[in-house]
């Protein structure tokens, strides 16, 4: 009998080293997946918002503008908005338009988030929506395709 105990003991000295090991591979590929979640690739946000196959996308023109703050229509409350936008569109001669109209798309943006309170501002996608329809309408030459937050701070 005692061969078979001394066989025991070093299959129980080796399943710690394999624990060991396998804990650790367990540890790092789960380290990888959060830094890649994290801090990996950033651009999959911007490329998941333009559609798959658009070949137009490929010159889309932008336009930053400048930071806007407003208050927000709670009542009773002491609420503003901060947001920088960026406007997204295809033709080349739609910057000339939107320079030349620049104070009414201020405006525009303006009127429309300062009748917003903190609840209506939880659906974001409506909220950039009803934006480009009040944007569009204020042009001629063409069209806004997109609008993107570069900062949205509620406070």
């Amino acid at each position: 009998m005692p061969p078979r105990d001394e066989a025991e003991k070093k299959e129980k000295k080796g399943r710690p080293w394999l624990t060991i090991a396998l804990l650790l591979v367990i540890l790092l590929l789960s380290g990888g997946y959060v830094y890649y979640f994290f801090f990996g690739d950033s651009s999959r946000s911007m490329t998941a918002a333009a559609p798959a196959g658009n070949q137009a996308s490929v010159n889309m023109q932008k336009m930053s503008l400048e930071p806007i703050v407003v208050n927000l229509a709670d009542p009773g409350l002491r609420r503003y908005l901060r947001a920088k936008i960026t406007l997204e569109y295809s033709d080349a001669r739609l910057t000339t338009e939107l320079n030349d109209k620049l104070y009414r798309i201020r405006d525009t943006i303006i009127s429309v988030l300062r009748s917003k309170k903190t609840d209506d501002l939880q659906n974001e996608d409506a909220l950039k929506r009803e934006l480009l329809t009040a944007i569009n309408s204020q042009l001629i030459a063409g069209q806004v395709r997109g609008l993107y937050f570069e900062e949205f701070i509620i406070q």
